[in-house]
This record gives structure tokens, C-alpha cells and sequence, in this order.
């Protein structure tokens, strides 16, 4: 696969004369850091300037999610206003977008010289349109299951209810042990958390004799978002002339497709409390850096520094606040310092992140040194929650 990169910038004063990096995350994986060195311009990130940069031979990531980008803050003019990047994955011929429009600069907007970027393509499904449903049936495999009748659904949504849907039976459907799809158009409808399941004549023609049809599972599936609902019935649904009997099943699973939890991925502020141990040598004056790991990704490595304040000293708490996209539930961090200055030694009491958007604060205790001469030498921890 060949990666393509459009980077625009159109701000006076916007372009930048540091280098520039690039991580680009996908429902595969990601790419790991890319340099952008070689561009279609000479002199890259100029104002009204849009750069090209070509990365054949990597494998094709999938649906694309974000990227993170930043600089280093090098060179006589590091401050760099990004409008957007254009990620082309030449293998699927798709251009994912990820809008910007904001500084990566220390002395403009926030401060901060890297930026998580959420992509845009999924912002193009109107879900207040009409939304494509694929309804499987899957009749039970025994001798009396089939049926040569009509079935009719309705799907109980989280924020609205579908109307009746008929399944109607052509070309010898539901028969013994056969799966059978239809689809279906409706607004959208939300998390599908049960189902109406009817068994109707044909022709509104009345009903001679007992007949029923032996349902075993159904599986809704989202078109648009490819979300997933499951409902295991395994019930004999008994036949009628009016859509007055039915049976109701509730979700019993449901899996969530990448390019839903992609749309869900919004910038949030998380508060960073770093709490340095009152015990004899316990500050540091190296360079400290933080990676948190939520089930939505990670940060990346994030240095902790703030100008005029002397950091991590004894019996301190250091306060940050980085920005980053919404990182889910909080798996571990991993926190580490360079080893710089003289007496770098540090004994770290414990982390705790806030998430400002929801207010959930997750407590990483540590109580150990980071100290290549001391305990076990190590001068990085990975800690995990405290519940």
C-alpha cells in the first residue's frame, strides 16, 4: 500500500520551520512514527501551501481513526497553525480527512505542539436520515420448523422504535435450518435492545389449522455503522391473521463495528496529578514523561513541564493538563524520567488522571523509586488502576 499525506496550512505567519511527525491509527493498526522530510515543495509548511508527502510499502491500515501529529519545537519559527491533514490510502482509493484548524505552537492557543486529530469521514452519515437495516433469521432444524407463511419484525431502538417490517416468504424461506436476510430502511433507530417477532398469514387469509414456526436466532445488523444485535429465540412462534400475537426477544449480544467507536471520538482535557513521596532525595530535576493506555488507544509520550515552577520536588503534586481524544476507560500508565541533571533520582508516590469531560478520576499508585541507583534500578514504571 502506498500512503498518501496532504497537509494544508493557510494562516499568515501559520508555517513552521520544525520537524514535523506523524502517526497515523487504523482499525489494523498504525503506522508508527512517519517523518514528513520529503515533500512535493521545497520549503515545506508555508503559508497557502499544501505539501505532498509519499510513504509507499506500508501495509493498509483499514478504516482510519486519527492521527497525532506534532513538531520539535525547532528552528527560528516553530510555531505552526495546521487547517488539516488528507490521509489517501491509495490500496482502498479513500481519503480519510482530519480536521485541525488550531496551533502547535508554545506560545499560541493552548501551548501544546502535538494534537490528536479525529477523522472526519464518518461525519458524512446523516444518522437522522434513513438508516439501512439487514435482518437474518435462522430457522431451527428440525422437521416441523419451516413455514410457508409471512413473518413480520419490529426493532425496539434506544431512541425510537422501528414500524412493522414483513418478512415476507418468497422463493421458499424459513425453511429447516436455513438462514434467510432481508433489508430493511428506517430512521435511525439507536442500539437495538429487543425485538417483535410475528407469524402472519399471507393475504390477511384466516387460520384453519395450529401452525406454528420455529425460530432459533436473529441477527440486526446497522448497514451504515456495521453494528451488530444478536437475539437468541429458540421459540415456536404460532401462526395468525392479524399482527396481534407475537413474541418479544431482548439483545443478548452485541458488537460494536470500528467505524462506530471511531465516531465517538471527540478531544477531551484530562487532568494529570503527579504526587512525589515525602522521603529524604525524593524529587528529581530530570525530564519526566507520561503514556496513558485507555481501551480507545493511547496518548502517546507526553513530557510533563510547565514554565516557572520548579517540578517534582519532596512532598510536591505537580498539576498538567493535556488534551488528547477521549481515551475510554483507563488501562495503565506508563511513567518515566531521562536521567538528566545530576541527582535524578525520584520516588514517585502515586498518578492520578481526570477525565474532565465526565469527571472520572483513575488512581495509579506507585511507591517506588525511579532511580538507576537505587532498589531496582529502574527509571520507568508502568502502574495500573487502584480499584
Amino acid at each position: 500500500m502506498t500512503l498518501f499525506l496532504e497537509i494544508w496550512c493557510k494562516i499568515s505567519g501559520g508555517g513552521t520551520d520544525a520537524n514535523v511527525f506523524l502517526i497515523v491509527f487504523g482499525e489494523y493498526g498504525d503506522t508508527g512514527t512517519l517523518p514528513l522530510k520529503e515533500s512535493t515543495n521545497r520549503n515545506k509548511f508555508e503559508r497557502k501551501m499544501k505539501d505532498v508527502f509519499r510513504f509507499p510499502d506500508i501495509l493498509s491500515l483499514g478504516e482510519l481513526s486519527k492521527v497525532r501529529v506534532w513538531h520539535d519545537n525547532k528552528g527560528p519559527a516553530p510555531g505552526w497553525h495546521l487547517e488539516y491533514i488528507d490521509v489517501k490510502d491509495e490500496a482502498m482509493d479513500q481519503t480519510f480527512r482530519f480536521p485541525c484548524d488550531r496551533w502547535l505552537a508554545k506560545n499560541e492557543d493552548d501551548g501544546q505542539i502535538i494534537r490528536e486529530l479525529a477523522c472526519a469521514n464518518n461525519d458524512s452519515i446523516d444518522l437522522s436520515d434513513k438508516t439501512k437495516y439487514e435482518i437474518s433469521t435462522t430457522t431451527a432444524n428440525t422437521d416441523d420448523a419451516s413455514t410457508s407463511e409471512n413473518a413480520w419484525i419490529v426493532l425496539e431502538g434506544r431512541k425510537a422504535r422501528s414500524k412493522e417490517f414483513i418478512l415476507e416468504n418468497k422463493k421458499k424461506k424459513f425453511l429447516s435450518g436455513a438462514t434467510d436476510t432481508f433489508e430493511f430502511s428506517s430512521k435511525h433507530l439507536g442500539e437495538i435492545a429487543g425485538i417483535c417477532l410475528g407469524h402472519i398469514t399471507k393475504d390477511a387469509k384466516k387460520v384453519k389449522k395450529e401452525v406454528f414456526w420455529h425460530i432459533l436466532e436473529v441477527v440486526v445488523t446497522e448497514k451504515e455503522l456495521g453494528n451488530k444485535y444478536f437475539f437468541h429465540c429458540d421459540a415456536q412462534i404460532p401462526l395468525a391473521a392479524k399482527k396481534d400475537q407475537f413474541q418479544t426477544f431482548e439483545c443478548y449480544k452485541s458488537i460494536e463495528s470500528f467505524a462506530s467507536k471511531v465516531r465517538k471520538l471527540v478531544p477531551v482535557k484530562y487532568e494529570i496529578i503527579i504526587i512525589t513521596g515525602d522521603v529524604k532525595g525524593a524529587g528529581t530535576d530530570a525530564n519526566v514523561f507520561i503514556t496513558i493506555y485507555g481501551v480507545n488507544g493511547d496518548s502517546g509520550r507526553r513530557h510533563l513541564k510547565q514554565k516557572f515552577r520548579n517540578l517534582f520536588e519532596r512532598g510536591q503534586m505537580d498539576r498538567f493538563v493535556v488534551e488528547m481524544l477521549d481515551l475510554g476507560e483507563l488501562l495503565r500508565v506508563k511513567v518515566e524520567h531521562d536521567g538528566s541533571k545530576w541527582n535524578c533520582g525520584w520516588f514517585l508516590e502515586c498518578v492520578e488522571v481526570t477525565n474532565t469531560a465526565n469527571s472520572v478520576t483513575t488512581i495509579f499508585q506507585c511507591g517506588k523509586w525511579l532511580d538507576a541507583q537505587k532498589a531496582d534500578g529502574q527509571i520507568e514504571r508502568v502502574l495500573y488502576p487502584r480499584y
